[in-house]
């Protein structure tokens, strides 16, 4: 994932951005999610593919607004795309704007790293960085992970819950169960096509939010 939304949520709220690789995505069909507080939608996430011969070309966007009444005390939205080839990253462009403050990022793999420019700065990543982003099984297999919103890589930690019986969209189905581990736990649900079912964390202020797939 980013530097989420999920501090926020004392005042507002967490996003969760998602990426894919070439693996997770045998037909390209789109994903949406919506994203709820405590039931409540306050948001969505679409996930769009393409495919050129072995690449693939990932579009997300996420978009979370929340409010009390007619007014708005937080706007989180991201435009991310992704360039895919033979499982590896080579090319990833950001745009999010957290309620007011932008930043710009993009990534690009050069001379067996990843170059990464942050606003007006520039870091490099091992070839291997998958972006934070759960929706990508190969996330849960990474033990470090480039975070789209500010450009930051980082060590993760990832628990194996195991095997569960989901609900998804008013249907039972199976489907693994890890928990992602950066600054704070995030859950997710993968089921046996390995795409992202289910995500869930708690905001600072106790309540949960939760991607349902629709």
């Amino acid at each position: 994932m980013m530097k989420h939304w999920s501090a926020w949520i004392g005042t507002a709220v967490l996003a969760a951005g998602v990426a894919a690789s070439a693996q997770a995505d045998p037909d390209g069909a789109p994903i949406d999610f919506a994203i709820m507080r405590n039931g409540a939608q306050i948001g969505t996430d679409k996930i769009r593919f393409g495919h050129d011969g072995a690449e693939t070309t990932v579009e997300n966007d996420t978009h979370v607004a929340v409010g009390l009444a007619m007014l708005i005390l937080y706007r989180y939205d991201q435009s991310e795309n992704e360039r895919w080839a033979d499982g590896r990253l080579v090319a990833l462009n950001a745009k999010t704007n957290d309620n007011g403050k932008e930043h710009h990022i993009t990534a690009n793999a050069k001379d067996g790293k990843l170059v990464i420019r942050t606003d007006d700065k520039m870091t490099e990543a091992p070839p291997t960085a998958v972006p934070l982003s759960l929706w990508n099984p190969a996330l849960v297999a990474s033990g470090v992970a480039l975070d789209p919103e500010d450009g930051t890589v980082q060590p993760i930690k990832v628990l194996d819950r195991g095997e569960e019986r989901l609900l998804v969209q008013g249907k039972e189905r199976p489907a693994h169960h890890y928990q992602i581990v950066t600054g704070f736990p995030q859950d997710v649900w993968y089921d046996d096509n390995n795409q992202l079912v289910q995500v869930e964390l708690k905001g600072s202020d106790g309540s949960t939010i939760r991607y349902q797939l629709i």
